[in-house]
């Protein structure tokens, strides 16, 4: 019987650590998910604000608009260290 006190006992305080482990890494996933989701609809912003402008100034060039992220986005999806490389250059940009 003293055997299986112990053993509930245990088992609550595992349970209790993995709860709280579990809380912490929910906070800290939801944190980082509420950041990427914000800098992505900044960098949809910014992509917004520059098709505007191209459209404006040189309309000629519109089609470019739809292309080129696009093609970037393939190969940055076939690539790693392109797709790193560009990641790099995109959050300098957002730094400066």
């Amino acid at each position: 019987m003293a055997g299986e006190e112990t053993s509930e006992k245990e088992e609550q305080l595992t349970k209790g650590s993995l709860d709280s482990w579990y809380e912490k890494i929910m906070n800290y996933l939801s944190e980082r998910v509420s950041s990427f989701v914000a800098f992505l609809f900044f960098l949809f912003t910014v992509g917004a604000f520059f098709g505007l402008t191209v459209a404006s100034k040189w309309p000629h060039l519109s089609p470019w608009i739809i292309l080129v992220p696009a093609v970037l986005g393939l190969i940055a999806y076939y690539n790693r260290a392109f797709a790193t490389i560009v990641f790099f250059l995109l959050v300098i940009f957002v730094i400066i």
